[in-house]
């Protein structure tokens, strides 16, 4: 199996793109003229509470302001107009929706994230392997106990990471947490403190699943720069990274411009003849499955279900899709096929890591359930570009 990652830009967006067998699995953009901010650490001022909401509105930037919930547990209590505190953003702004903010501080490293106001440890769930995981809890445990005010994180990437290069991550991770509360935090106006890092970085930083065959990137100073980010933070990364000029645009030479012109419109067909139909409103979005023309016997009904359960995720996954989701399956007569569906969506949706669980089967088909909203939709990254 082929896996690689696409990196690419032009003046309008940043790309990168996963690839498998020449499949798109896992698609990232930003608009270059608006970064994300997701991740950042800002010294914020309360600018004015609202107890209905149980929230605050918190000055971050001048004339800009976030969402921050005061239900957290951890949330500073008595907050007060003026109070000065330090928030990350957890959320971009999202249509007129502001930026979301947690007081709970993190910071990302590839294979372990510092958690601050938590003392301890923690494995990614994804990590299974028992030997693996007595192996981490156990490294993790001494490298935390030299941290202080905050906890370790393992990543899914620490499972098979060596000591060195944990031990390693951990101490940088310390150093820019200290770095944090030795600063004058907060003195002056609102700013930012920590400043997430761009976007190649990033996302290889984030980057889920097994280590790819090649990493290519279209921009040779990026790729420069990214084999030497690669070198101390994911070092089997970097001898993949590979600089692919050409006079044709990378995302254009590999089909992942033709991509991401189909997802943006509704009608998916599935392998049997079916499709889906998704449809975008500001309340929710519906995913209504159809069998193919002049297909209307039971089995038929079954295989566009199931179809639709594989397809979905990775649909909402790929257009950025969050909040409620309606899906309307092919009517069922037989429970029996009615369960094997269900049986086979919710371990669907927890592949995707964003799906919460089903909240509520409708006896009509339609299905319920929610997806994290991390960024702005596919959709919208992309309006206004020619």
């Amino acid at each position: 199996m082929h896996d690689e990652i696409l990196i690419s830009e032009d003046a309008f967006l940043h790309r990168m793109a996963r690839l498998r067998n020449g499949v798109l699995q896992a698609l990232a953009l930003e608009r270059c003229a608006s970064p994300s901010r997701v991740g950042s650490i800002y010294s914020g001022c309360v600018a004015r509470i609202q107890p209905g909401m149980d929230a605050a509105f918190v000055t971050i930037e001048p004339g800009l302001q976030g969402l921050l919930s005061l239900a957290h547990p951890q949330c500073p209590a008595s907050l007060r107009q003026g109070q000065r505190l330090l928030v990350q953003v957890t959320r971009d702004s999202v249509g007129d929706k502001r930026p979301q903010l947690s007081a709970v501080l993190g910071l990302p490293g590839s294979h372990l994230v510092l958690l601050a106001s938590r003392q301890g440890t923690g494995l990614s769930r994804r990590i299974q392997d028992p030997a693996s995981r007595r192996r981490l809890g156990s490294l993790l445990a001494e490298l935390a106990a030299g941290i202080e005010g905050a906890g370790l994180l393992a990543r899914t990437a620490a499972a098979d990471a060596p000591e060195a290069l944990l031990r390693e991550e951990a101490r940088l991770l310390a150093v820019r947490w200290q770095a944090l509360h030795a600063a004058p935090a907060l003195q002056g106006p609102p700013r930012v403190l920590v400043q997430e890092l761009p976007f190649a970085q990033r996302v290889l930083r984030d980057l889920p699943g097994p280590t790819p065959c090649t990493i290519r990137v279209a921009d040779a100073e990026t790729a420069a720069a990214l084999r030497s980010w690669c070198a101390v933070y994911r070092p089997a990364f970097a001898p993949l990274v590979e600089y692919a000029g050409g006079s044709v645009p990378l995302s254009i030479r590999r089909g992942v411009d033709t991509a991401i012109e189909s997802l943006l419109q509704p009608r998916v067909a599935l392998p049997s003849g079916g499709s889906l139909i998704i449809e975008q409103t500001s309340a929710m979005t519906t995913v209504d499955v159809n069998t193919g023309a002049g297909s209307g016997s039971s089995d038929a009904a079954l295989t566009a279900n199931l179809e639709a359960v594989a397809a979905v995720p990775r649909e909402l996954r790929l257009r950025g899709i969050g909040g409620l989701i309606a899906v309307d399956f092919v009517s069922l007569t037989d429970s029996a096929a009615w369960r094997q569906v269900l049986d086979a969506l919710q371990p669907a949706l927890e592949e995707d890591g964003a799906c919460g669980r089903v909240h509520r089967v409708d006896p009509l088909g339609v299905v319920l359930f929610t997806r994290r909203q991390a960024g702005a939709p596919l959709s919208e990254l992309v309006r206004g570009h020619d």
